[in-house]
């Protein structure tokens, strides 16, 4: 979600009915909680559909609102703005997963993890888009210090990505940040990152090999390593007395976590990675139309489920193992549809609200803000989704004929145009082109269908 924790939290406090309906607001790890005067003052869909909130719910008498990991900081705009006394967390969890492994169960994790991480890999791929541009087409040499200092800006979020994972992850697995951190930089030791470089044979411990993957720039070996590590720290606090644990503990758990990461969850993981991408390249390899009109046309639904952040995980491999990724410029595609079918609602729609709600979304969606579109629009009015899934199927399926690339990881906007400037850059342009103004002709032929959707 956004920084701007006191503007979220107004618009909370206000869905909830205004401070004078709060009679107590607290939180515990994940979730704000409110015990209200009146519970028929609290608007709980239109919480529900507040970006940024990731739920909604009654339990007896008290709401609770799923925020996620920023909920501290939320909770204190919140009694600043309401004038409320702050009371201690509670040490609860309860979107900790408790679930049956599963697929769901994984995306959840992985959507959970990469969430905080995206907006600093969104920051640094745009500054190595405007590298490209630069050395590419205005005549920077790429020796200055100019472009040393803007590559150094650009390449330390991603070079050092197992850090930010890391720290995220030990809040969803709640283990020790400085711990996971740690094991960050077993992966990313000098040794090992010569090693990769260098194509050096295995070392061995005790017999057993330790290789030397590619750490830098990945994700799943550092989050199936602090996965382990919280169960493994757990376990050590258990065994050694409160009064040795800060040092006996961390030293016990260094002992096993290293040679374990290196031998085992690291190597391992990283096959896993690389069997993601290899799958994904494979079906892309077998119909790179077909392939671009699925991810164009259902972006806005894997969005809608979380997905999409998942999906990152498969971006950032095929950075890792290709150096370029097809599979963020289809992603694009969903979000320029998005915008045609708003921009269409905004002049075809009889009704102001509607006018308005078509206007303020299509600049959302045009700067790749997607979820006031997707409620506001896509949801209501059933000719705006179909617009929006077939416009960008088509553009989707432009990219994927012209292979469309992406040298960095972005946001799917029309901002993140300079890291698609590879040979391929027209036809992402022109997918961009045909995705919005196909969705905007759909609409304004079939007209928005208001009276149906006022009708529901």
């Amino acid at each position: 979600m956004a920084k701007n924790y006191e503007e979220f939290a107004s618009k909370i406090l206000e869905l909830v009915g205004g401070k004078d309906n709060v009679v107590k607001a607290y939180h515990c790890i994940t979730r704000l909680r409110f015990n209200v005067r009146d519970k028929g003052l609290v608007k709980v869909d239109d919480i529900k559909n507040t970006n940024g909130v990731m739920g909604a719910q009654w339990s007896g008498e008290q709401l609770q609102i799923i925020v996620g990991q920023e909920v501290g900081d939320i909770y204190k705009a919140l009694c600043k703005i309401g004038g409320f006394a702050e009371e201690k967390a509670i040490d609860e969890n309860l979107d900790a997963p408790k679930q049956k492994f599963s697929v769901t169960s994984v995306l959840a994790a992985m959507q959970a993890i990469l969430m905080p991480v995206i907006p600093a890999l969104a920051g640094a791929g745009m500054i190595k888009g405007l590298i490209t541009i630069m050395t590419s087409y205005l005549g920077v040499d790429p020796a200055s210090s100019l472009i040393t200092v803007l590559t150094i800006a650009g390449d330390c979020a991603f070079y050092f990505l197992p850090f930010l994972v890391a720290w995220s992850a030990s809040k969803r697995f709640n283990t020790d940040a400085a711990m996971a951190i740690c094991m960050a930089g077993i992966l990313l030791y000098p040794t090992m990152t010569a090693g990769n470089s260098a194509g050096a044979d295995p070392l061995s411990f005790f017999g057993l090999p330790i290789p030397f993957p590619r750490y830098f720039g990945s994700t799943i070996p550092i989050i199936l390593t602090v996965l382990v590590l919280s169960y493994v720290k757990r376990w050590a606090d258990k065994i050694i007395p409160n009064n040795l644990r800060i040092v006996f503990s961390t030293m016990l758990v260094l002992l096993i976590m290293t040679p374990l990461t290196l031998i085992v969850i690291g190597p391992l993981a990283n096959y896993i990675s690389k069997g993601l991408v290899a799958i994904f390249n494979f079906l892309y390899g077998l119909s790179p139309v077909i392939a671009g009109a699925i991810i164009g046309g259902t972006r806005l639904f894997v969005v809608m489920t979380g997905m999409h952040l998942s999906l990152s995980a498969i971006c950032l491999g095929n950075l890792a193992e290709m150096g370029y990724d097809w599979l963020l410029p289809m992603h694009t595609m969903g979000t320029l549809a998005l915008f045609g079918a708003c921009l269409g609602v905004f002049v075809k729609a009889k009704n102001s609200e509607n006018k308005q709600i078509g206007a303020s979304t299509a600049i959302s969606s045009f700067i790749g803000i997607t979820e006031p579109g997707i409620y506001g629009i896509f949801l209501k009015f059933r000719n705006a989704m179909i617009a929006t899934v077939i416009g960008g199927a088509v553009g989707g399926a432009i990219v994927g004929m012209f292979g469309g690339r992406a040298t960095s990881f972005v946001n799917s906007c029309i901002l993140s145009l300079p890291v698609f400037m590879t040979d391929n850059f027209w036809c992402v342009c022109l997918g961009i082109a045909v995705s919005a103004a196909v969705a905007f002709a759909i609409v304004m032929v079939l007209g928005v269908g208001e009276e149906k959707a006022e009708a529901k």
